[in-house]
């Protein structure tokens, strides 16, 4: 008898899925281990009397110790392929936990927290990859959005179930929690399906076409401003006299909020440019940093404020991400994405030191106000290269 093709298809369809819940569900639980583990550890320091600043310059400790090998990545990643990189950062993070045999004090604590932050970036460089490589083409920005929602909703749960067990139990159980979801990871990484390869043509052949300095600069701009929330956030939330099980309760509904409106960055990627889901990322960043300055003193708008402004800095970040995998290619969307954490690192490392020295100094109401300011300039400057590069494009047809 011959094969029903409508069955065929069915089946090819329904594992596709499969393999996509699959992935979705390891980076959930991947996000899910790292977020309980980074809230607790920002929360521990912060009873302890730790300020904004000392968290700011942690943050930013992590994001310098990363540079070296962050100007390396993309063309390791070129060279071993996606799953090797995404191989090595989990077999690492699963030995990071070793520290704690010494003890889990605070000199410990820091230890770990900046020893992970290595592997975890070659772990997040596979990420899109694995989703890209387990849906189907046409649909990229939807699966990127699904990406950004199943990381979201496990960085949304993290700190809530981290703090409940860090005040019943301590911090090992948490520590093991991020060892746990780095472990769920690996299988996905070992056998998950990664887009098929075609014939590299050179970065020489990639760089005459132009490099996306505007994507590259939009990076740059979402994740300082992300750095500086979650350096603030977690502080204020503490400072206002809220426990950690209850920051991370209001933290995890913030989350939700973001999440939600990220599936419509995700579907609006796929029918619009990449420059401009870019520009309402943008927009939806300035709104809520200014929302976030304006909530500073009433918990429940903060968290719903300062979510808004995570939800636009996402959205940010997949318009950039998308253009940085249109000007490699499909097949290297982990190259792309090794290649835009050389400016998230940059962004990163400036912005949670500089919002927690502002939220320190001044307040965090000042420090979301100052961001909100640049993240304005930044879209001017990023306006007027478009209104550049337009009028350039119209000069050259035009002589043509």
């Amino acid at each position: 008898m011959p094969p029903n093709p409508g069955r065929l298809h069915l089946t090819a369809r329904f594992g596709s899925n499969m393999g996509l819940l699959a992935v979705l569900a390891a980076v959930f639980a991947f996000n899910l281990g790292s977020a309980a583990w980074s809230a607790v550890v920002a929360g521990r320091l912060t009873q302890e009397g730790a300020g904004t600043t000392v968290l700011g310059v942690l943050y930013a400790i992590c994001e310098i110790s990363r540079l070296p090998a962050a100007i390396l990545l993309p063309a390791a990643t070129l060279r071993h392929g996606a799953r090797r990189v995404t191989q090595a950062g989990l077999v690492l993070l699963l030995l990071v936990p070793l520290v704690a045999l010494t003890g889990l004090e605070n000199r410990q604590v820091m230890m770990i927290f900046i020893l992970s932050a290595l592997p975890a970036m070659a772990v997040y460089v596979g990420m899109p990859a694995l989703v890209i490589g387990a849906s189907r083409e046409g649909r990229d920005g939807w699966s990127l959005a699904w990406l950004g929602l199943a990381g979201g909703a496990g960085g949304a749960l993290g700190p809530s179930i981290g703090g409940v067990i860090a005040d019943g139990y301590g911090l090992l159980p948490v520590l093991l929690l991020f060892a746990a979801g780095s472990a769920a990871m690996l299988p996905v990484a070992t056998f998950g399906a990664l887009p098929p390869r075609t014939t590299w043509p050179g970065w020489t052949a990639l760089t005459s076409r132009g490099l996306p300095w505007q994507a590259l600069m939009a990076l740059g701009l979402a994740s300082a401003a992300d750095a500086g929330r979650a350096a603030l956030v977690p502080g204020a939330l503490l400072h206002h006299g809220e426990p950690l099980a209850g920051a991370g309760m209001l933290l995890t509904a913030g989350a939700a909020v973001a999440g939600i409106g990220f599936l419509v960055f995700g579907r609006l990627a796929d029918q619009q440019s990449a420059s401009r889901v870019v520009g309402w990322g943008v927009l939806v960043l300035v709104a809520g940093s200014f929302a976030s300055a304006l909530a500073v003193g009433w918990a429940p708008a903060f968290v719903v404020a300062s979510s808004t402004l995570g939800m636009g800095a996402s959205g940010t970040r997949l318009g950039a991400e998308l253009a940085l995998i249109g000007w490699l290619g499909r097949d290297r969307t982990a190259v792309a994405a090794a290649l835009g954490e050389t400016t998230v690192l940059g962004g990163r490392a400036l912005g949670a030191p500089a919002a927690g020295s502002l939220g320190d100094a001044f307040g965090g109401a000042y420090a979301f106000g100052a961001m909100g300011m640049a993240a304005l300039m930044a879209a001017g400057v990023l306006m007027a290269l478009a209104a550049l590069r337009l009028r350039t494009a119209q000069a050259t047809t035009r002589s043509s």
